[in-house]
């Protein structure tokens, strides 16, 4: 066993603390928290769910369920899985004679709590251990605030006479332990022990590939797909130069792509779905025309579960075969070994692109490899300083060195999340069917995981959801859900506490192919690339929301809704530290390194590592930040406030003013006390989150500037453009 298994069974068996078990992808993990569980509910494994293992992705909770299911079948343990996917007898197996051990994701345990209330004490009264995997990615977000209070309210069931069940997280990539100590363990951080791998760790092998977008006078010809593709049915729209010279930089990637990837299985990341389709495409293009076997397939999450499922079993099968792919495939789900690791495009965290790099090296004495492959516009005297330096090499170079440097982000949970709370008053509301507010506010923010509510706070928040008739308080003072209250509780999307967008299907013949969003839908007789093939949309059904494809030979971007990550201040700064310093990196490939040496130089010649104001011309200027998202979220609301028109590019931010008048009104504002309340009227959009639309903007002003602003960070960086003198 390795000394996580070994430190782990002894922590568990004798002992009644907590435990967080932090090691890399492939270091035991599971196992080390299972051994010691199964061992100990062997003794009496029914008569209630005694562990419950809760993942965030139906492919984890699929993968792990067949490796537990093997493991119990010694111990004649019964083992279930619950999510959209699994039979209805196997739920109603489940209900009528619960026991063993049930893998489950947080949506899904939030439709048994209110789906199954009259089983719900002999369903979880016995529950003895809560395993949680990938915790971190419960650390931040909707769905960790949905998960806390879903544990508590599962806690009510507890029968009397047994034990508080324990808690165990698995991480490889939590960033601040004692964060995820107080979320296993609210109030009593202590009583989760943390066991670490403490191994001197894998040997990494990497290498950053730099390509260069030159500008183009002419679309290119072989976004018609093969030679023959001029001749295909139907139209495409003509692309652009600039989509031109975007598509012949994507086909060198895809070349490299080829050449590092043959005879072996590997993974690559990309940021956009739309560009895991097109370099899938470009690839396989480039294996048909030198007369090699077509060893692309995709991975994303607008994938149909068949397409998915397909796509793994073909990883685990033992072929060479490469995925690219987005985050569905970043948890430790088992596709069998891979070689390499790519990343197309800078990675949005350093969290992110570890968690990643991980998939590698499973096997022991076998070195973690990764290739990132980074983008960068044709150099350029005629732009304005920002627009010559190469952000995202700069950005993925900056989250490799914090990489080497064993950095991680560290979360930063929300404190007034008002459509989460508003999810769980529904939630709750429909699980006992009627509540009165104080004990509500008791179990959901008091005792809950809402602790940044206070009682008023809880009580406007009640008003608006009354006055929107999400909610009804009868003439004994109980609430119970209003007339909309009921048609959120009845929609299909309402177990999850995230939003999701209306979609299409994707249909060819008779088989579902996947989705696409419904505000980027193709028009009939246009292209798209999709499950790594080329379709023409034949017809479009509104009515069921259906896009019938078939076959073709011409292929075109798809389009998917979604933004990118935040950014946290450490990436940027350190991005900065990177213009400053002239060491050179030896990971970088030629180009990448030209790349760099360029923009040191441009920065050299216009001070662009300072944080200060530079003249755009007559009537612009520009303010170098260099800050993480939420501190330039603040400091564009801070412009807005001024009344100073700004735009965000991303290290600084463009003001129309000019430099000399932007100076003044910045140094003026370091004396005036940056009030957040008064900043985040400034914030757009508003609406970020499933509920927020129930609220008026004043409540939601108090929730952005406790959330998404950071005050003390935007001050800092007005102090030191204020101390820097003005351009010579």
């Amino acid at each position: 066993m390795r000394p996580i298994q070994v430190d782990a069974i002894r922590a568990y068996l004798q002992t009644d603390s907590n435990l967080l078990i932090t090691a890399d992808t492939a270091g035991g993990k599971t196992e080390a928290a299972f051994l010691p569980v199964l061992s100990s509910i062997s003794v009496e494994p029914t008569g209630s769910i005694r562990a419950l293992y809760v993942g965030p992705l139906k492919a984890l909770i699929n993968d792990q369920f067949s490796r537990l299911e093997e493991l119990c079948t010694y111990l004649e343990m019964p083992v279930y899985r619950w999510h959209g996917d699994v039979p209805a007898s196997q739920k109603k197996a489940l209900v009528r004679e619960p026991g063993g051990v049930l893998l489950i994701t947080p949506e899904s345990l939030e439709s048994i709590l209110i789906n199954r209330t009259s089983a719900l004490h002999r369903l979880f009264g016995g529950l003895r251990a809560l395993v949680i995997d990938e915790v971190h990615a419960f650390l931040e977000n909707e769905r960790g605030l949905h998960l806390a209070s879903l544990i508590l309210r599962v806690r009510r069931y507890r029968a009397l006479q047994e034990p508080p069940f324990r808690v165990i997280g698995l991480s490889a990539t939590v960033g601040d332990v004692s964060i995820a100590r107080h979320y296993l363990a609210p109030g009593d951080a202590d009583a989760v022990k943390v066991i670490s791998d403490d191994s001197a760790g894998k040997e990494i092998q990497f290498r950053l590939h730099g390509y260069i977008k030159q500008a183009e006078t002419e679309s290119a010809e072989s976004d018609t797909g093969d030679s023959e593709g001029s001749e295909a049915d139907g139209d495409t729209d003509p692309e652009t130069a600039q989509d031109a010279a975007q598509l012949a930089a994507m086909s060198t990637i895809a070349d490299d792509l080829v050449e590092h990837c043959r005879m072996h299985s590997n993974l690559i990341f990309a940021n956009a779905k739309g560009d895991i389709e097109i370099y899938a495409d470009l690839a396989n293009e480039k294996c048909r025309r030198s007369g090699l076997p077509e060893t692309f397939l995709v991975h994303h999450g607008s994938l149909s579960k068949e397409l998915r499922e397909d796509t793994e079993a073909t990883m685990k099968s033992g072929h060479p075969m490469t995925t690219i792919c987005s985050s569905t495939l970043e948890m430790g789900i088992d596709i069998g070994s891979v070689r390499l690791i790519g990343q197309i495009g800078a990675p949005w965290s350093v969290a992110s692109l570890k968690q990643r790099m991980g998939r590698s090296g499973r096997k022991d004495n076998e070195p973690r490899r990764l290739r990132v492959y980074v983008m960068s516009d044709s150099p350029s005297q005629e732009r304005d300083p920002v627009s010559q330096l190469p952000l995202d090499l700069l950005q993925a170079t900056a989250a490799c060195e914090l990489m080497l440097q064993k950095w991680i982000e560290p979360p930063r949970p929300a404190r007034l999340d008002l459509s989460t709370l508003t999810h769980q008053i529904i939630s709750t509301i429909a699980e006992v069917g009627a509540i009165e507010a104080g004990p509500l506010f008791e179990r959901l923010c008091r005792n809950g995981p809402f602790t940044g509510f206070t009682t008023p706070m809880f009580a406007r928040l009640l008003r608006q959801l009354a006055g929107q008739d999400v909610l009804e308080q009868g003439p004994d003072g109980n609430l119970i859900l209003g007339l909309v209250g009921e048609q959120i509780r009845t929609r299909y999307d309402f177990y999850a506490a995230f939003a999701t967008s209306a979609e299409f299907s994707i249909v060819d013949g008779s088989r579902v192919l996947g989705t696409l969003p419904l505000d980027t839908l193709p028009k009939v007789g246009e292209h798209i690339v999709f499950a790594a093939r080329r379709w023409q949309v034949v017809d479009i059904d509104t009515g069921r929301l259906v896009l019938y494809v078939k076959p073709a030979r011409r292929r075109k971007r798809p389009r998917f809704m979604g933004s990118g990550g935040e950014i946290h201040a450490k990436i940027r700064e350190q991005m900065r530290l990177l213009l400053m310093n002239p060491t050179d990196l030896v990971y970088l490939d030629s180009i990448a390194l030209e790349s760099l040496h360029a923009a040191r130089a441009v920065a050299s010649d216009r001070d662009l590592a300072r944080r200060h104001v530079l003249p755009l011309g007559k009537h612009r200027s520009l303010w170098l930040t260099w800050a993480g998202t939420t501190t330039q979220r603040t400091l564009l609301a801070l412009l807005a406030s001024m009344g100073i028109e700004a735009m965000d590019r991303q290290i600084a931010i463009e003001c129309r003013l000019p430099d000399e008048s932007l100076r003044t009104r910045l140094r003026a504002s370091v004396e005036i006390e940056l009030n957040p309340l008064r900043l985040a009227h400034h914030v757009v959009p508003k609406q970020f989150r499933k509920f927020d639309h129930l609220f008026d903007e004043a409540i939601l002003d108090e929730s952005i500037a406790l959330d998404r602003l950071d005050c003390a960070s935007a001050l800092q960086i007005l102090r030191e453009t204020a101390a820097m003198p003005a351009e010579l």
